[in-house]
């Protein structure tokens, strides 16, 4: 089995463990649940950080400095994405957030579609690096720098869908 596909098997495997424990949200345990998928999205986080790493090394070496810097920004972005999902609103007992645990069930199936989308979408991140890193050695200056962009494009559009979960622990269920 190569790299790429076993990192994809346990990724999703990941994603599916995840998801099966948002019986939580609907059993009241509503904290350990919202930590398990906050956890989630920070190890994958960690996990992409390691991949433009590799890949910011790589262009350094071939003298590539818009790619890397380029490169840097995706790391900075990722730090920031771990960052939101570390210290969102629900994400901590100590919260003051007034309405945790106060979900009506239709919000809590919004929050539980909409934490499902937002883990799908840092898998399909992840896809796109294992693509990138995987063609890097075979591609352009041109061609990687458009594929870079897109993935950070990938990246930033992930991390606001996730950002946006707080409207459905306030309450407001409709996009």
């Amino acid at each position: 089995m190569e790299i790429a596909t076993a990192t994809l098997a346990t990724a999703v495997q990941a994603v599916k463990l995840v998801v099966s424990a948002y019986d939580g949200y609907e059993k009241g345990r509503f904290m350990k649940t919202d930590e398990a998928v906050r956890a989630e999205i920070q190890r994958r986080c960690q996990m992409l950080i390691r991949h433009s790493e590799k890949l910011e090394r790589d262009a350094h070496e071939k003298g590539h400095r818009d790619i890397r810097l380029s490169l840097g920004r995706i790391i900075d972005s990722l730090q920031s994405y771990r960052g939101d999902a570390q210290f969102a609103l629900s994400g901590t007992n100590l919260s003051g957030h007034s309405g945790i645990g106060k979900l009506k069930s239709k919000a809590v199936r919004k929050l539980v579609d909409h934490d499902s989308a937002s883990l799908n979408s840092l898998v399909e991140a992840t896809r796109m690096g294992n693509a990138l890193a995987e063609t890097a050695s075979q591609s352009s200056e041109e061609e990687l720098r458009a594929m870079v962009a897109e993935w950070h494009q990938k990246i930033n559009r992930a991390r606001n869908h996730f950002l946006e979960r707080n409207m459905f622990i306030d309450g407001l269920t409709k996009r």
